[in-house]
């Protein structure tokens, strides 16, 4: 019978990039209110500060780390850093990405290698990173971050849905590799969520914004902390039969 200590983080360490803003610092909270102590990762110190008077406010502690994730050295030291300051990390949400929206033709190298090296290379590098600390504890949640353009592509994000895309598959190779050693590696795909960078997005072309809600069948944008049900039932006990999967947080958008 399912009970609800079983979706309890109490005293869970979770580890979480791009935790200064967005979906990083909604997640970051949500973890939190479920119990967890956060190790927050971002390259702007003055918005994980941010993020981490929110989590304290919680009565959890945090760890605060300026770090890039496309960089291996600087992430292998932020695990380090970690371990070293709560013993261990029993959570990681693979979350920071980034997106240039451009149609293919007029994608530059550079734009290419902006999504590729951060959705892709930045979240193998810290799953690697944090895989290598539990496989020596023998446990371990990780929660990657894909998008329903995985699914669903859409004009102009090509090469992000294509980022996104290999985000789901790296989920389900990582999970046959660490299932052994008692690891779950889990994915959760958001479609449409009022970030303050969405919300430009959105705002700046009316006709536009009431294209994107006629195709959500839900008939709205997501809120940023509608990302934490998913997300801390992977990280629970509650999920620990389920691993390769990918859950889908978009309103329907996929399903239509």
């Amino acid at each position: 019978m399912m009970t609800l200590p079983e979706f309890s983080l109490a005293d869970k360490i979770a580890f979480v990039t791009g935790a200064g803003r967005g979906l990083g610092r909604a997640g970051a909270l949500a973890l939190a209110r479920a119990g967890a102590h956060v190790a927050l990762v971002a390259r702007t110190r003055s918005q994980l500060e941010e993020t981490a008077a929110a989590v304290e406010r919680l009565g959890r502690k945090t760890l605060v780390a300026v770090a890039d994730i496309r960089n291996g050295e600087q992430i292998e030291a932020t695990v380090r850093a970690t371990v070293e300051a709560f013993g261990r990390i029993d959570i990681l949400f693979n979350n920071a990405g980034t997106n240039v929206r451009k149609p293919v033709v007029e994608m530059t190298d550079e734009d290419w290698h902006t999504i590729i090296d951060t959705n892709v290379k930045g979240i193998f590098l810290v799953a690697r990173a944090v895989a290598r600390q539990m496989i020596v504890q023998k446990s371990g949640r990780i929660i990657n971050m894909s998008s329903m353009s995985a699914i669903s592509p859409e004009l102009n994000k090509v090469v992000y849905a294509s980022s996104k895309g290999a985000v789901s598959q790296f989920t389900k190779g990582l999970a046959l590799e660490l299932a052994p050693h008692g690891i779950t590696v889990n994915a959760i795909a958001p479609g449409y969520m009022m970030t303050p960078l969405v919300q430009g997005y959105l705002e700046a072309d009316a006709e536009r914004y009431r294209r994107i809600l006629q195709r959500i069948p839900l008939g709205r944008v997501g809120q940023p902390e509608e990302i934490g049900g998913a997300l801390v039932f992977l990280a629970s006990d509650a999920a620990r039969f389920i691993t390769g999967a990918t859950i889908a947080i978009d309103g329907g958008w996929t399903a239509s």
